[in-house]
């Protein structure tokens, strides 16, 4: 078994039970009446009804079926390891859709160069030089090196998208749509606003915003989604980008910096072109217009207004005016009551999109989506008549709105190197099957058929323009909304600027941490005094030291000296423990009585040693190795030393898993541990039904942990919905006082705690019965002996009870303290170490770079670090065993 193996070896048998099967033929049936099964992601649903290009392909290709592949359902954050590890057991897709750069460093991804081309080399196969003879290269593929005639049909900045290192790895699928602002004409109509003059920059949106909100029902027209891909067009609206690229200037030796997805890339003082320059990549939201993105969502959901008493104007307030009840507006001093006061202008939607669906048109009058076209909605019950898109308004009118183009890319997968059969013949054929049907999946060609079906049904005016423009059915133009048209005629003009997501970088990896540390935090209950400037230092600072860009190797090579000592120390301090653990038991003088001394024993405990040795200790030594490697799951995995170890150590956050791991446990085993000690004394003393209070203690662990952890999830939700937060509501009205919900799992100061109670709560039972029987053990003449001597209930317990169970809680304890550390259950299914990094313990994080990062290497760097710790404190709980007394306990 090859190293390469050990990583997804679990995966692959499990995946292999629910991945589709290549049928194999019939016996006796010829070899050329065999299917051809080509398998293809969940982005593209097989179920559909297929376009008519598809079905002409399969009438000329009667054998080949294209066929769905599903592999493990893993959590969004990890769902692009279950396609890693398909792959990494060579029974992936053929057609997939992941992040491309991420897939293009793990060996995920088949280049299409034998059918498109690449950059430096001319369609005849010839080298494309410069005049001085040296290779002409751009990173991209230009017209006189493309030999597939579609190539130069797809938009500039997809080209850009789906190149990476001069190699066409990936092309973009045909339906795709945009990400702008979508809304109901009758909300804003009623509100008093005229779609078809949008607002022109942030000032004016917060109006249009602060309009829609409804007084009387309190109830907010504009609603903020803290998905990452909803707040990237925002970003843009100011004039930068999330990534940057810096450009060296050969004639200069000056550095210029370009946004992203800029294409024209001329130096702005000499007007040299940079395109062939040495260009490097880093994540830029920290800089001042990406904060001012963050800021705008702080001020959207936070800054406090309230109406004019006379004209109904929204006016801006600051805390100590809304406060104080007046403000001086234009020179006029306005008084008006602190209860009308508003905070913020938007609602924060954390609900399905269905039921955001269902609002547009009634309370809600917009809302960021995407949309292919209004007919998009109609089989949910919103009108698209009443629906229309407005671009994302610029941060100042110096700048462009913005509409973002949403797509998915396909790739084709590695496994189809050894598809199709066993000469170098059989595989180019269905390497050419897959690139043929992929080629008609991403076509736009394929959604025509669809587009003309809508035009016949009458519903042309909710169709985008490009498309009846494109089809020749500009007669129906005519019908579409003024507003739509303009919208569309200014992309073309380029008064609107047309973006998509970031791409450069390992985006759909960083979008994930975006979120859940900058935007959502802002958007919380608890994010009205978020500190996001820091948190986007953080974040940028990570981003580019691992999360979206490596880490520079010459920033690792400075630090490696000192490294090798501090691992050589960590070693000798390990391997001391380890000596002591076996000199320990070496020292143990078991009885041999009746111990058979024959190889029977051994051939009985065979299986199980086996079993142990390949599942857990195979896999322990190849770890170990793994932590010198840069893993790759498919392909060359190279030896870098110490790199992984440099790099954890010169991680901040390294330091904060750390001590949040320590107090994670620390809180555990206050609340945990010693509950079910309490519980257990309490329950001795109970004079009537103990049966039925071990009962209804113990019932908690009969459920299943899954069940308990999301029931939690469901009672700590932070609207005024949730369970514990409506239990607190009615207390309080009892009493009379008012009572503000609270965001128990996005709250730093509560999460700890709440990402612990569920565990308590469903375990405290079991441990009690424990406790309870360990207490039988006690003399009762001891407790005669204390009470005669004048002891109270307390004494007692002090004295009597705590001294005799005391081995027992440091078995316990132990056991607990050293699991405890490897526990992520909750964290996992409640915050996913959320909110920010509050509860991302270091078994979290472990999982966190194996499943979401892919940097297994890392990962498990990470793992013997922990490791690390935790031989001490089992060296201390063998040594405790030793010495344990251990006593049959008295039946009642």
């Amino acid at each position: 078994m090859t190293m390469k193996a050990i990583v997804p070896l679990f995966l692959f048998l499990a995946t292999a039970l629910v991945a589709p099967l290549r049928a194999d033929t019939a016996p006796g049936a010829p070899a050329a009446a065999e299917p051809i099964r080509i398998t293809i992601t969940s982005r593209y649903n097989t179920q559909n009804r297929q376009p008519y290009n598809l079905r002409e392909f399969f009438k000329r290709h009667p054998l080949v079926r294209l066929e769905q592949w599903d592999g493990i359902r893993m959590p969004a954050e990890g769902s692009r390891a279950s396609l890693a590890m398909a792959m990494a057991a060579n029974i992936g897709p053929d057609i997939f859709e992941t992040d491309i750069r991420q897939a293009v460093e793990q060996g995920l991804a088949y280049p299409l160069t034998e059918w498109i081309g690449e950059d430096g080399v001319l369609k005849n196969g010839q080298p494309k030089l410069k005049a001085d003879g040296t290779p002409d290269r751009n990173g991209q593929v230009d017209e006189d090196e493309a030999k597939w005639d579609g190539w130069m049909k797809i938009k500039p900045l997809y080209r850009q998208v789906v190149t990476v290192d001069g190699k066409v790895y990936s092309l973009p699928n045909r339906s795709g749509t945009y990400v702008g602002i979508l809304y109901s004409y009758r909300v804003l109509r009623r509100a008093g606003l005229d779609p078809a003059q949008p607002p022109r920059d942030y000032d004016e949106f917060i109006t249009w915003a602060r309009k829609l909100y409804d007084h009387e029902a309190r109830t907010f027209g504009f609603a903020l989604t803290p998905q990452s891909w909803a707040f990237a067009p925002w970003v843009a609206t100011t004039g930068s980008s999330i990534v940057v690229q810096d450009r060296v200037s050969p004639t200069t030796g000056k550095t210029y910096t370009f946004n992203e997805q800029e294409t024209r890339l001329v130096a702005p003082d000499t007007g040299e072109d940079l395109a062939g320059a040495p260009v490097s990549w880093r994540c830029n939201v920290a800089s001042p217009e990406c904060s001012a993105a963050v800021a705008f969502y702080h001020r959207l959901r936070w800054q406090p207004w309230v109406r004019h008493p006379e004209s109904g104007e929204p006016i801006e307030l600051t805390p100590e005016q809304a406060s104080a009840g007046q403000a001086e507006v234009a020179g006029e001093v306005v008084t008006f009551d602190p209860a009308d006061v508003v905070e913020g202008c938007i609602d924060v939607s954390t609900e399905r999109l269905l039921d955001v669906f269902r609002r547009l048109g009634r309370e809600l009058g917009m809302y960021p989506l995407w949309a292919g076209d209004m007919t998009d909605f109609e089989n949910i019950g919103v009108q698209p008549s009443d629906l229309g898109m407005m671009p994302f308004p610029p941060m100042t009118r110096e700048q462009r709105p913005v509409l973002q183009a949403s797509n998915s890319f396909f790739m084709i997968g590695k496994d189809v190197l050894a598809r199709g059969g066993d000469s170098d013949e059989e595989r180019k054929a269905y390497r050419n099957l897959v690139w043929e049907i992929m080629t008609i999946v991403c076509s736009v060609e394929g959604n025509d058929e669809a587009i003309r079906r809508k035009v016949a049904a009458g519903q042309a005016r909710f169709l985008n323009p490009r498309d009846l423009r494109r089809l020749n059915f500009d007669d129906y133009l005519r019908e579409s909304p003024k507003e739509y048209l303009a919208m569309w005629d200014k992309i073309d003009s380029g008064e609107i600027l047309e973006v998509v997501e970031p791409f450069m970088g390992k985006w759909l990896q960083f979008r994930d941490f975006y979120q859940r540390e900058v935007i959502d935090l802002v958007l919380r209950p608890s994010g009205r005094h978020f500190d996001f400037q820091t948190a986007l230092v953080n974040l940028e600072r990570d981003a580019n030291t691992g999360i979206m860009f490596e880490r520079p190797q010459e920033e690792l090579d400075k630090h490696r000296p000192k490294a090798r000592i501090i691992v050589a120390v960590a070693a000798f301090i390990m391997g001391c423990f380890l000596l002591l653990i076996i000199r320990d038991q070496l020292r143990k003088t078991p009885s041999t009585v009746g111990v058979v001394r024959t190889v029977f024993p051994w051939l009985m405990l065979a299986p199980a040693i086996l079993s142990i040795a390949l599942w857990r200790y195979y896999p322990l030594a190849q770890g170990m190795v793994m932590a010198f490697l840069d893993y790759k799951i498919v392909g060359h995995s190279p030896f870098v030393g110490l790199s992984n170890f440099i790099s954890i150590m010169l991680d901040p956050n390294f330091y904060h898993y750390i001590v949040t791991t320590f107090k994670f446990v620390l809180w555990n085993l206050v609340l945990a541990f010693f509950t079910p000690i309490l519980l257990a004394l309490l329950l001795t003393e109970v004079p009537r039904l103990k049966v039925f209070f071990r009962t209804m203690f113990f019932l908690p662990q009969m459920t299943s942990g899954l069940v308990v952890t999301l029931m939690w999830k469901d009672m700590f939700a932070s609207r005024a919905e949730g369970t514990i937060n409506r239990a607190l509501n009615a207390l309080c009205g009892l009493f009379g006082s008012s009572f503000a919900p609270v965001d128990w799992l996005g709250d730093p100061s509560t999460v700890m705690a709440c990402v612990i109670l569920p565990g308590v709560w469903a375990s405290a039972g079991i441990g009690s019965l424990i406790y309870l029987a360990a207490l039988k053990s006690v003399p009762d003449e001891l407790y005669e002996a204390a009470a005669l001597d004048g002891a109270g209930l307390i004494s007692k317990i002090r004295h009597v009870t705590i001294p005799t169970i005391l081995p027992l809680v440091i078995i316990n304890f132990v056991g607990a303290f050293i699991g405890t550390f490897q526990s992520m259950g909750s964290i996992f299914l409640l915050t996913f170490g959320g909110p920010g990094k509050e509860t991302m313990v270091m078994s979290m994080a472990i999982w966190q770079e194996a499943y979401v990062n892919l940097r297994f290497s890392l990962a498990t760097s990470y793992a013997w670090i922990l490791g690390s710790i935790l031989i001490g404190f089992t060296f201390l709980q063998l040594r405790v065993l030793r010495r344990v007394d251990f006593r049959r306990a008295q039946s009642e």
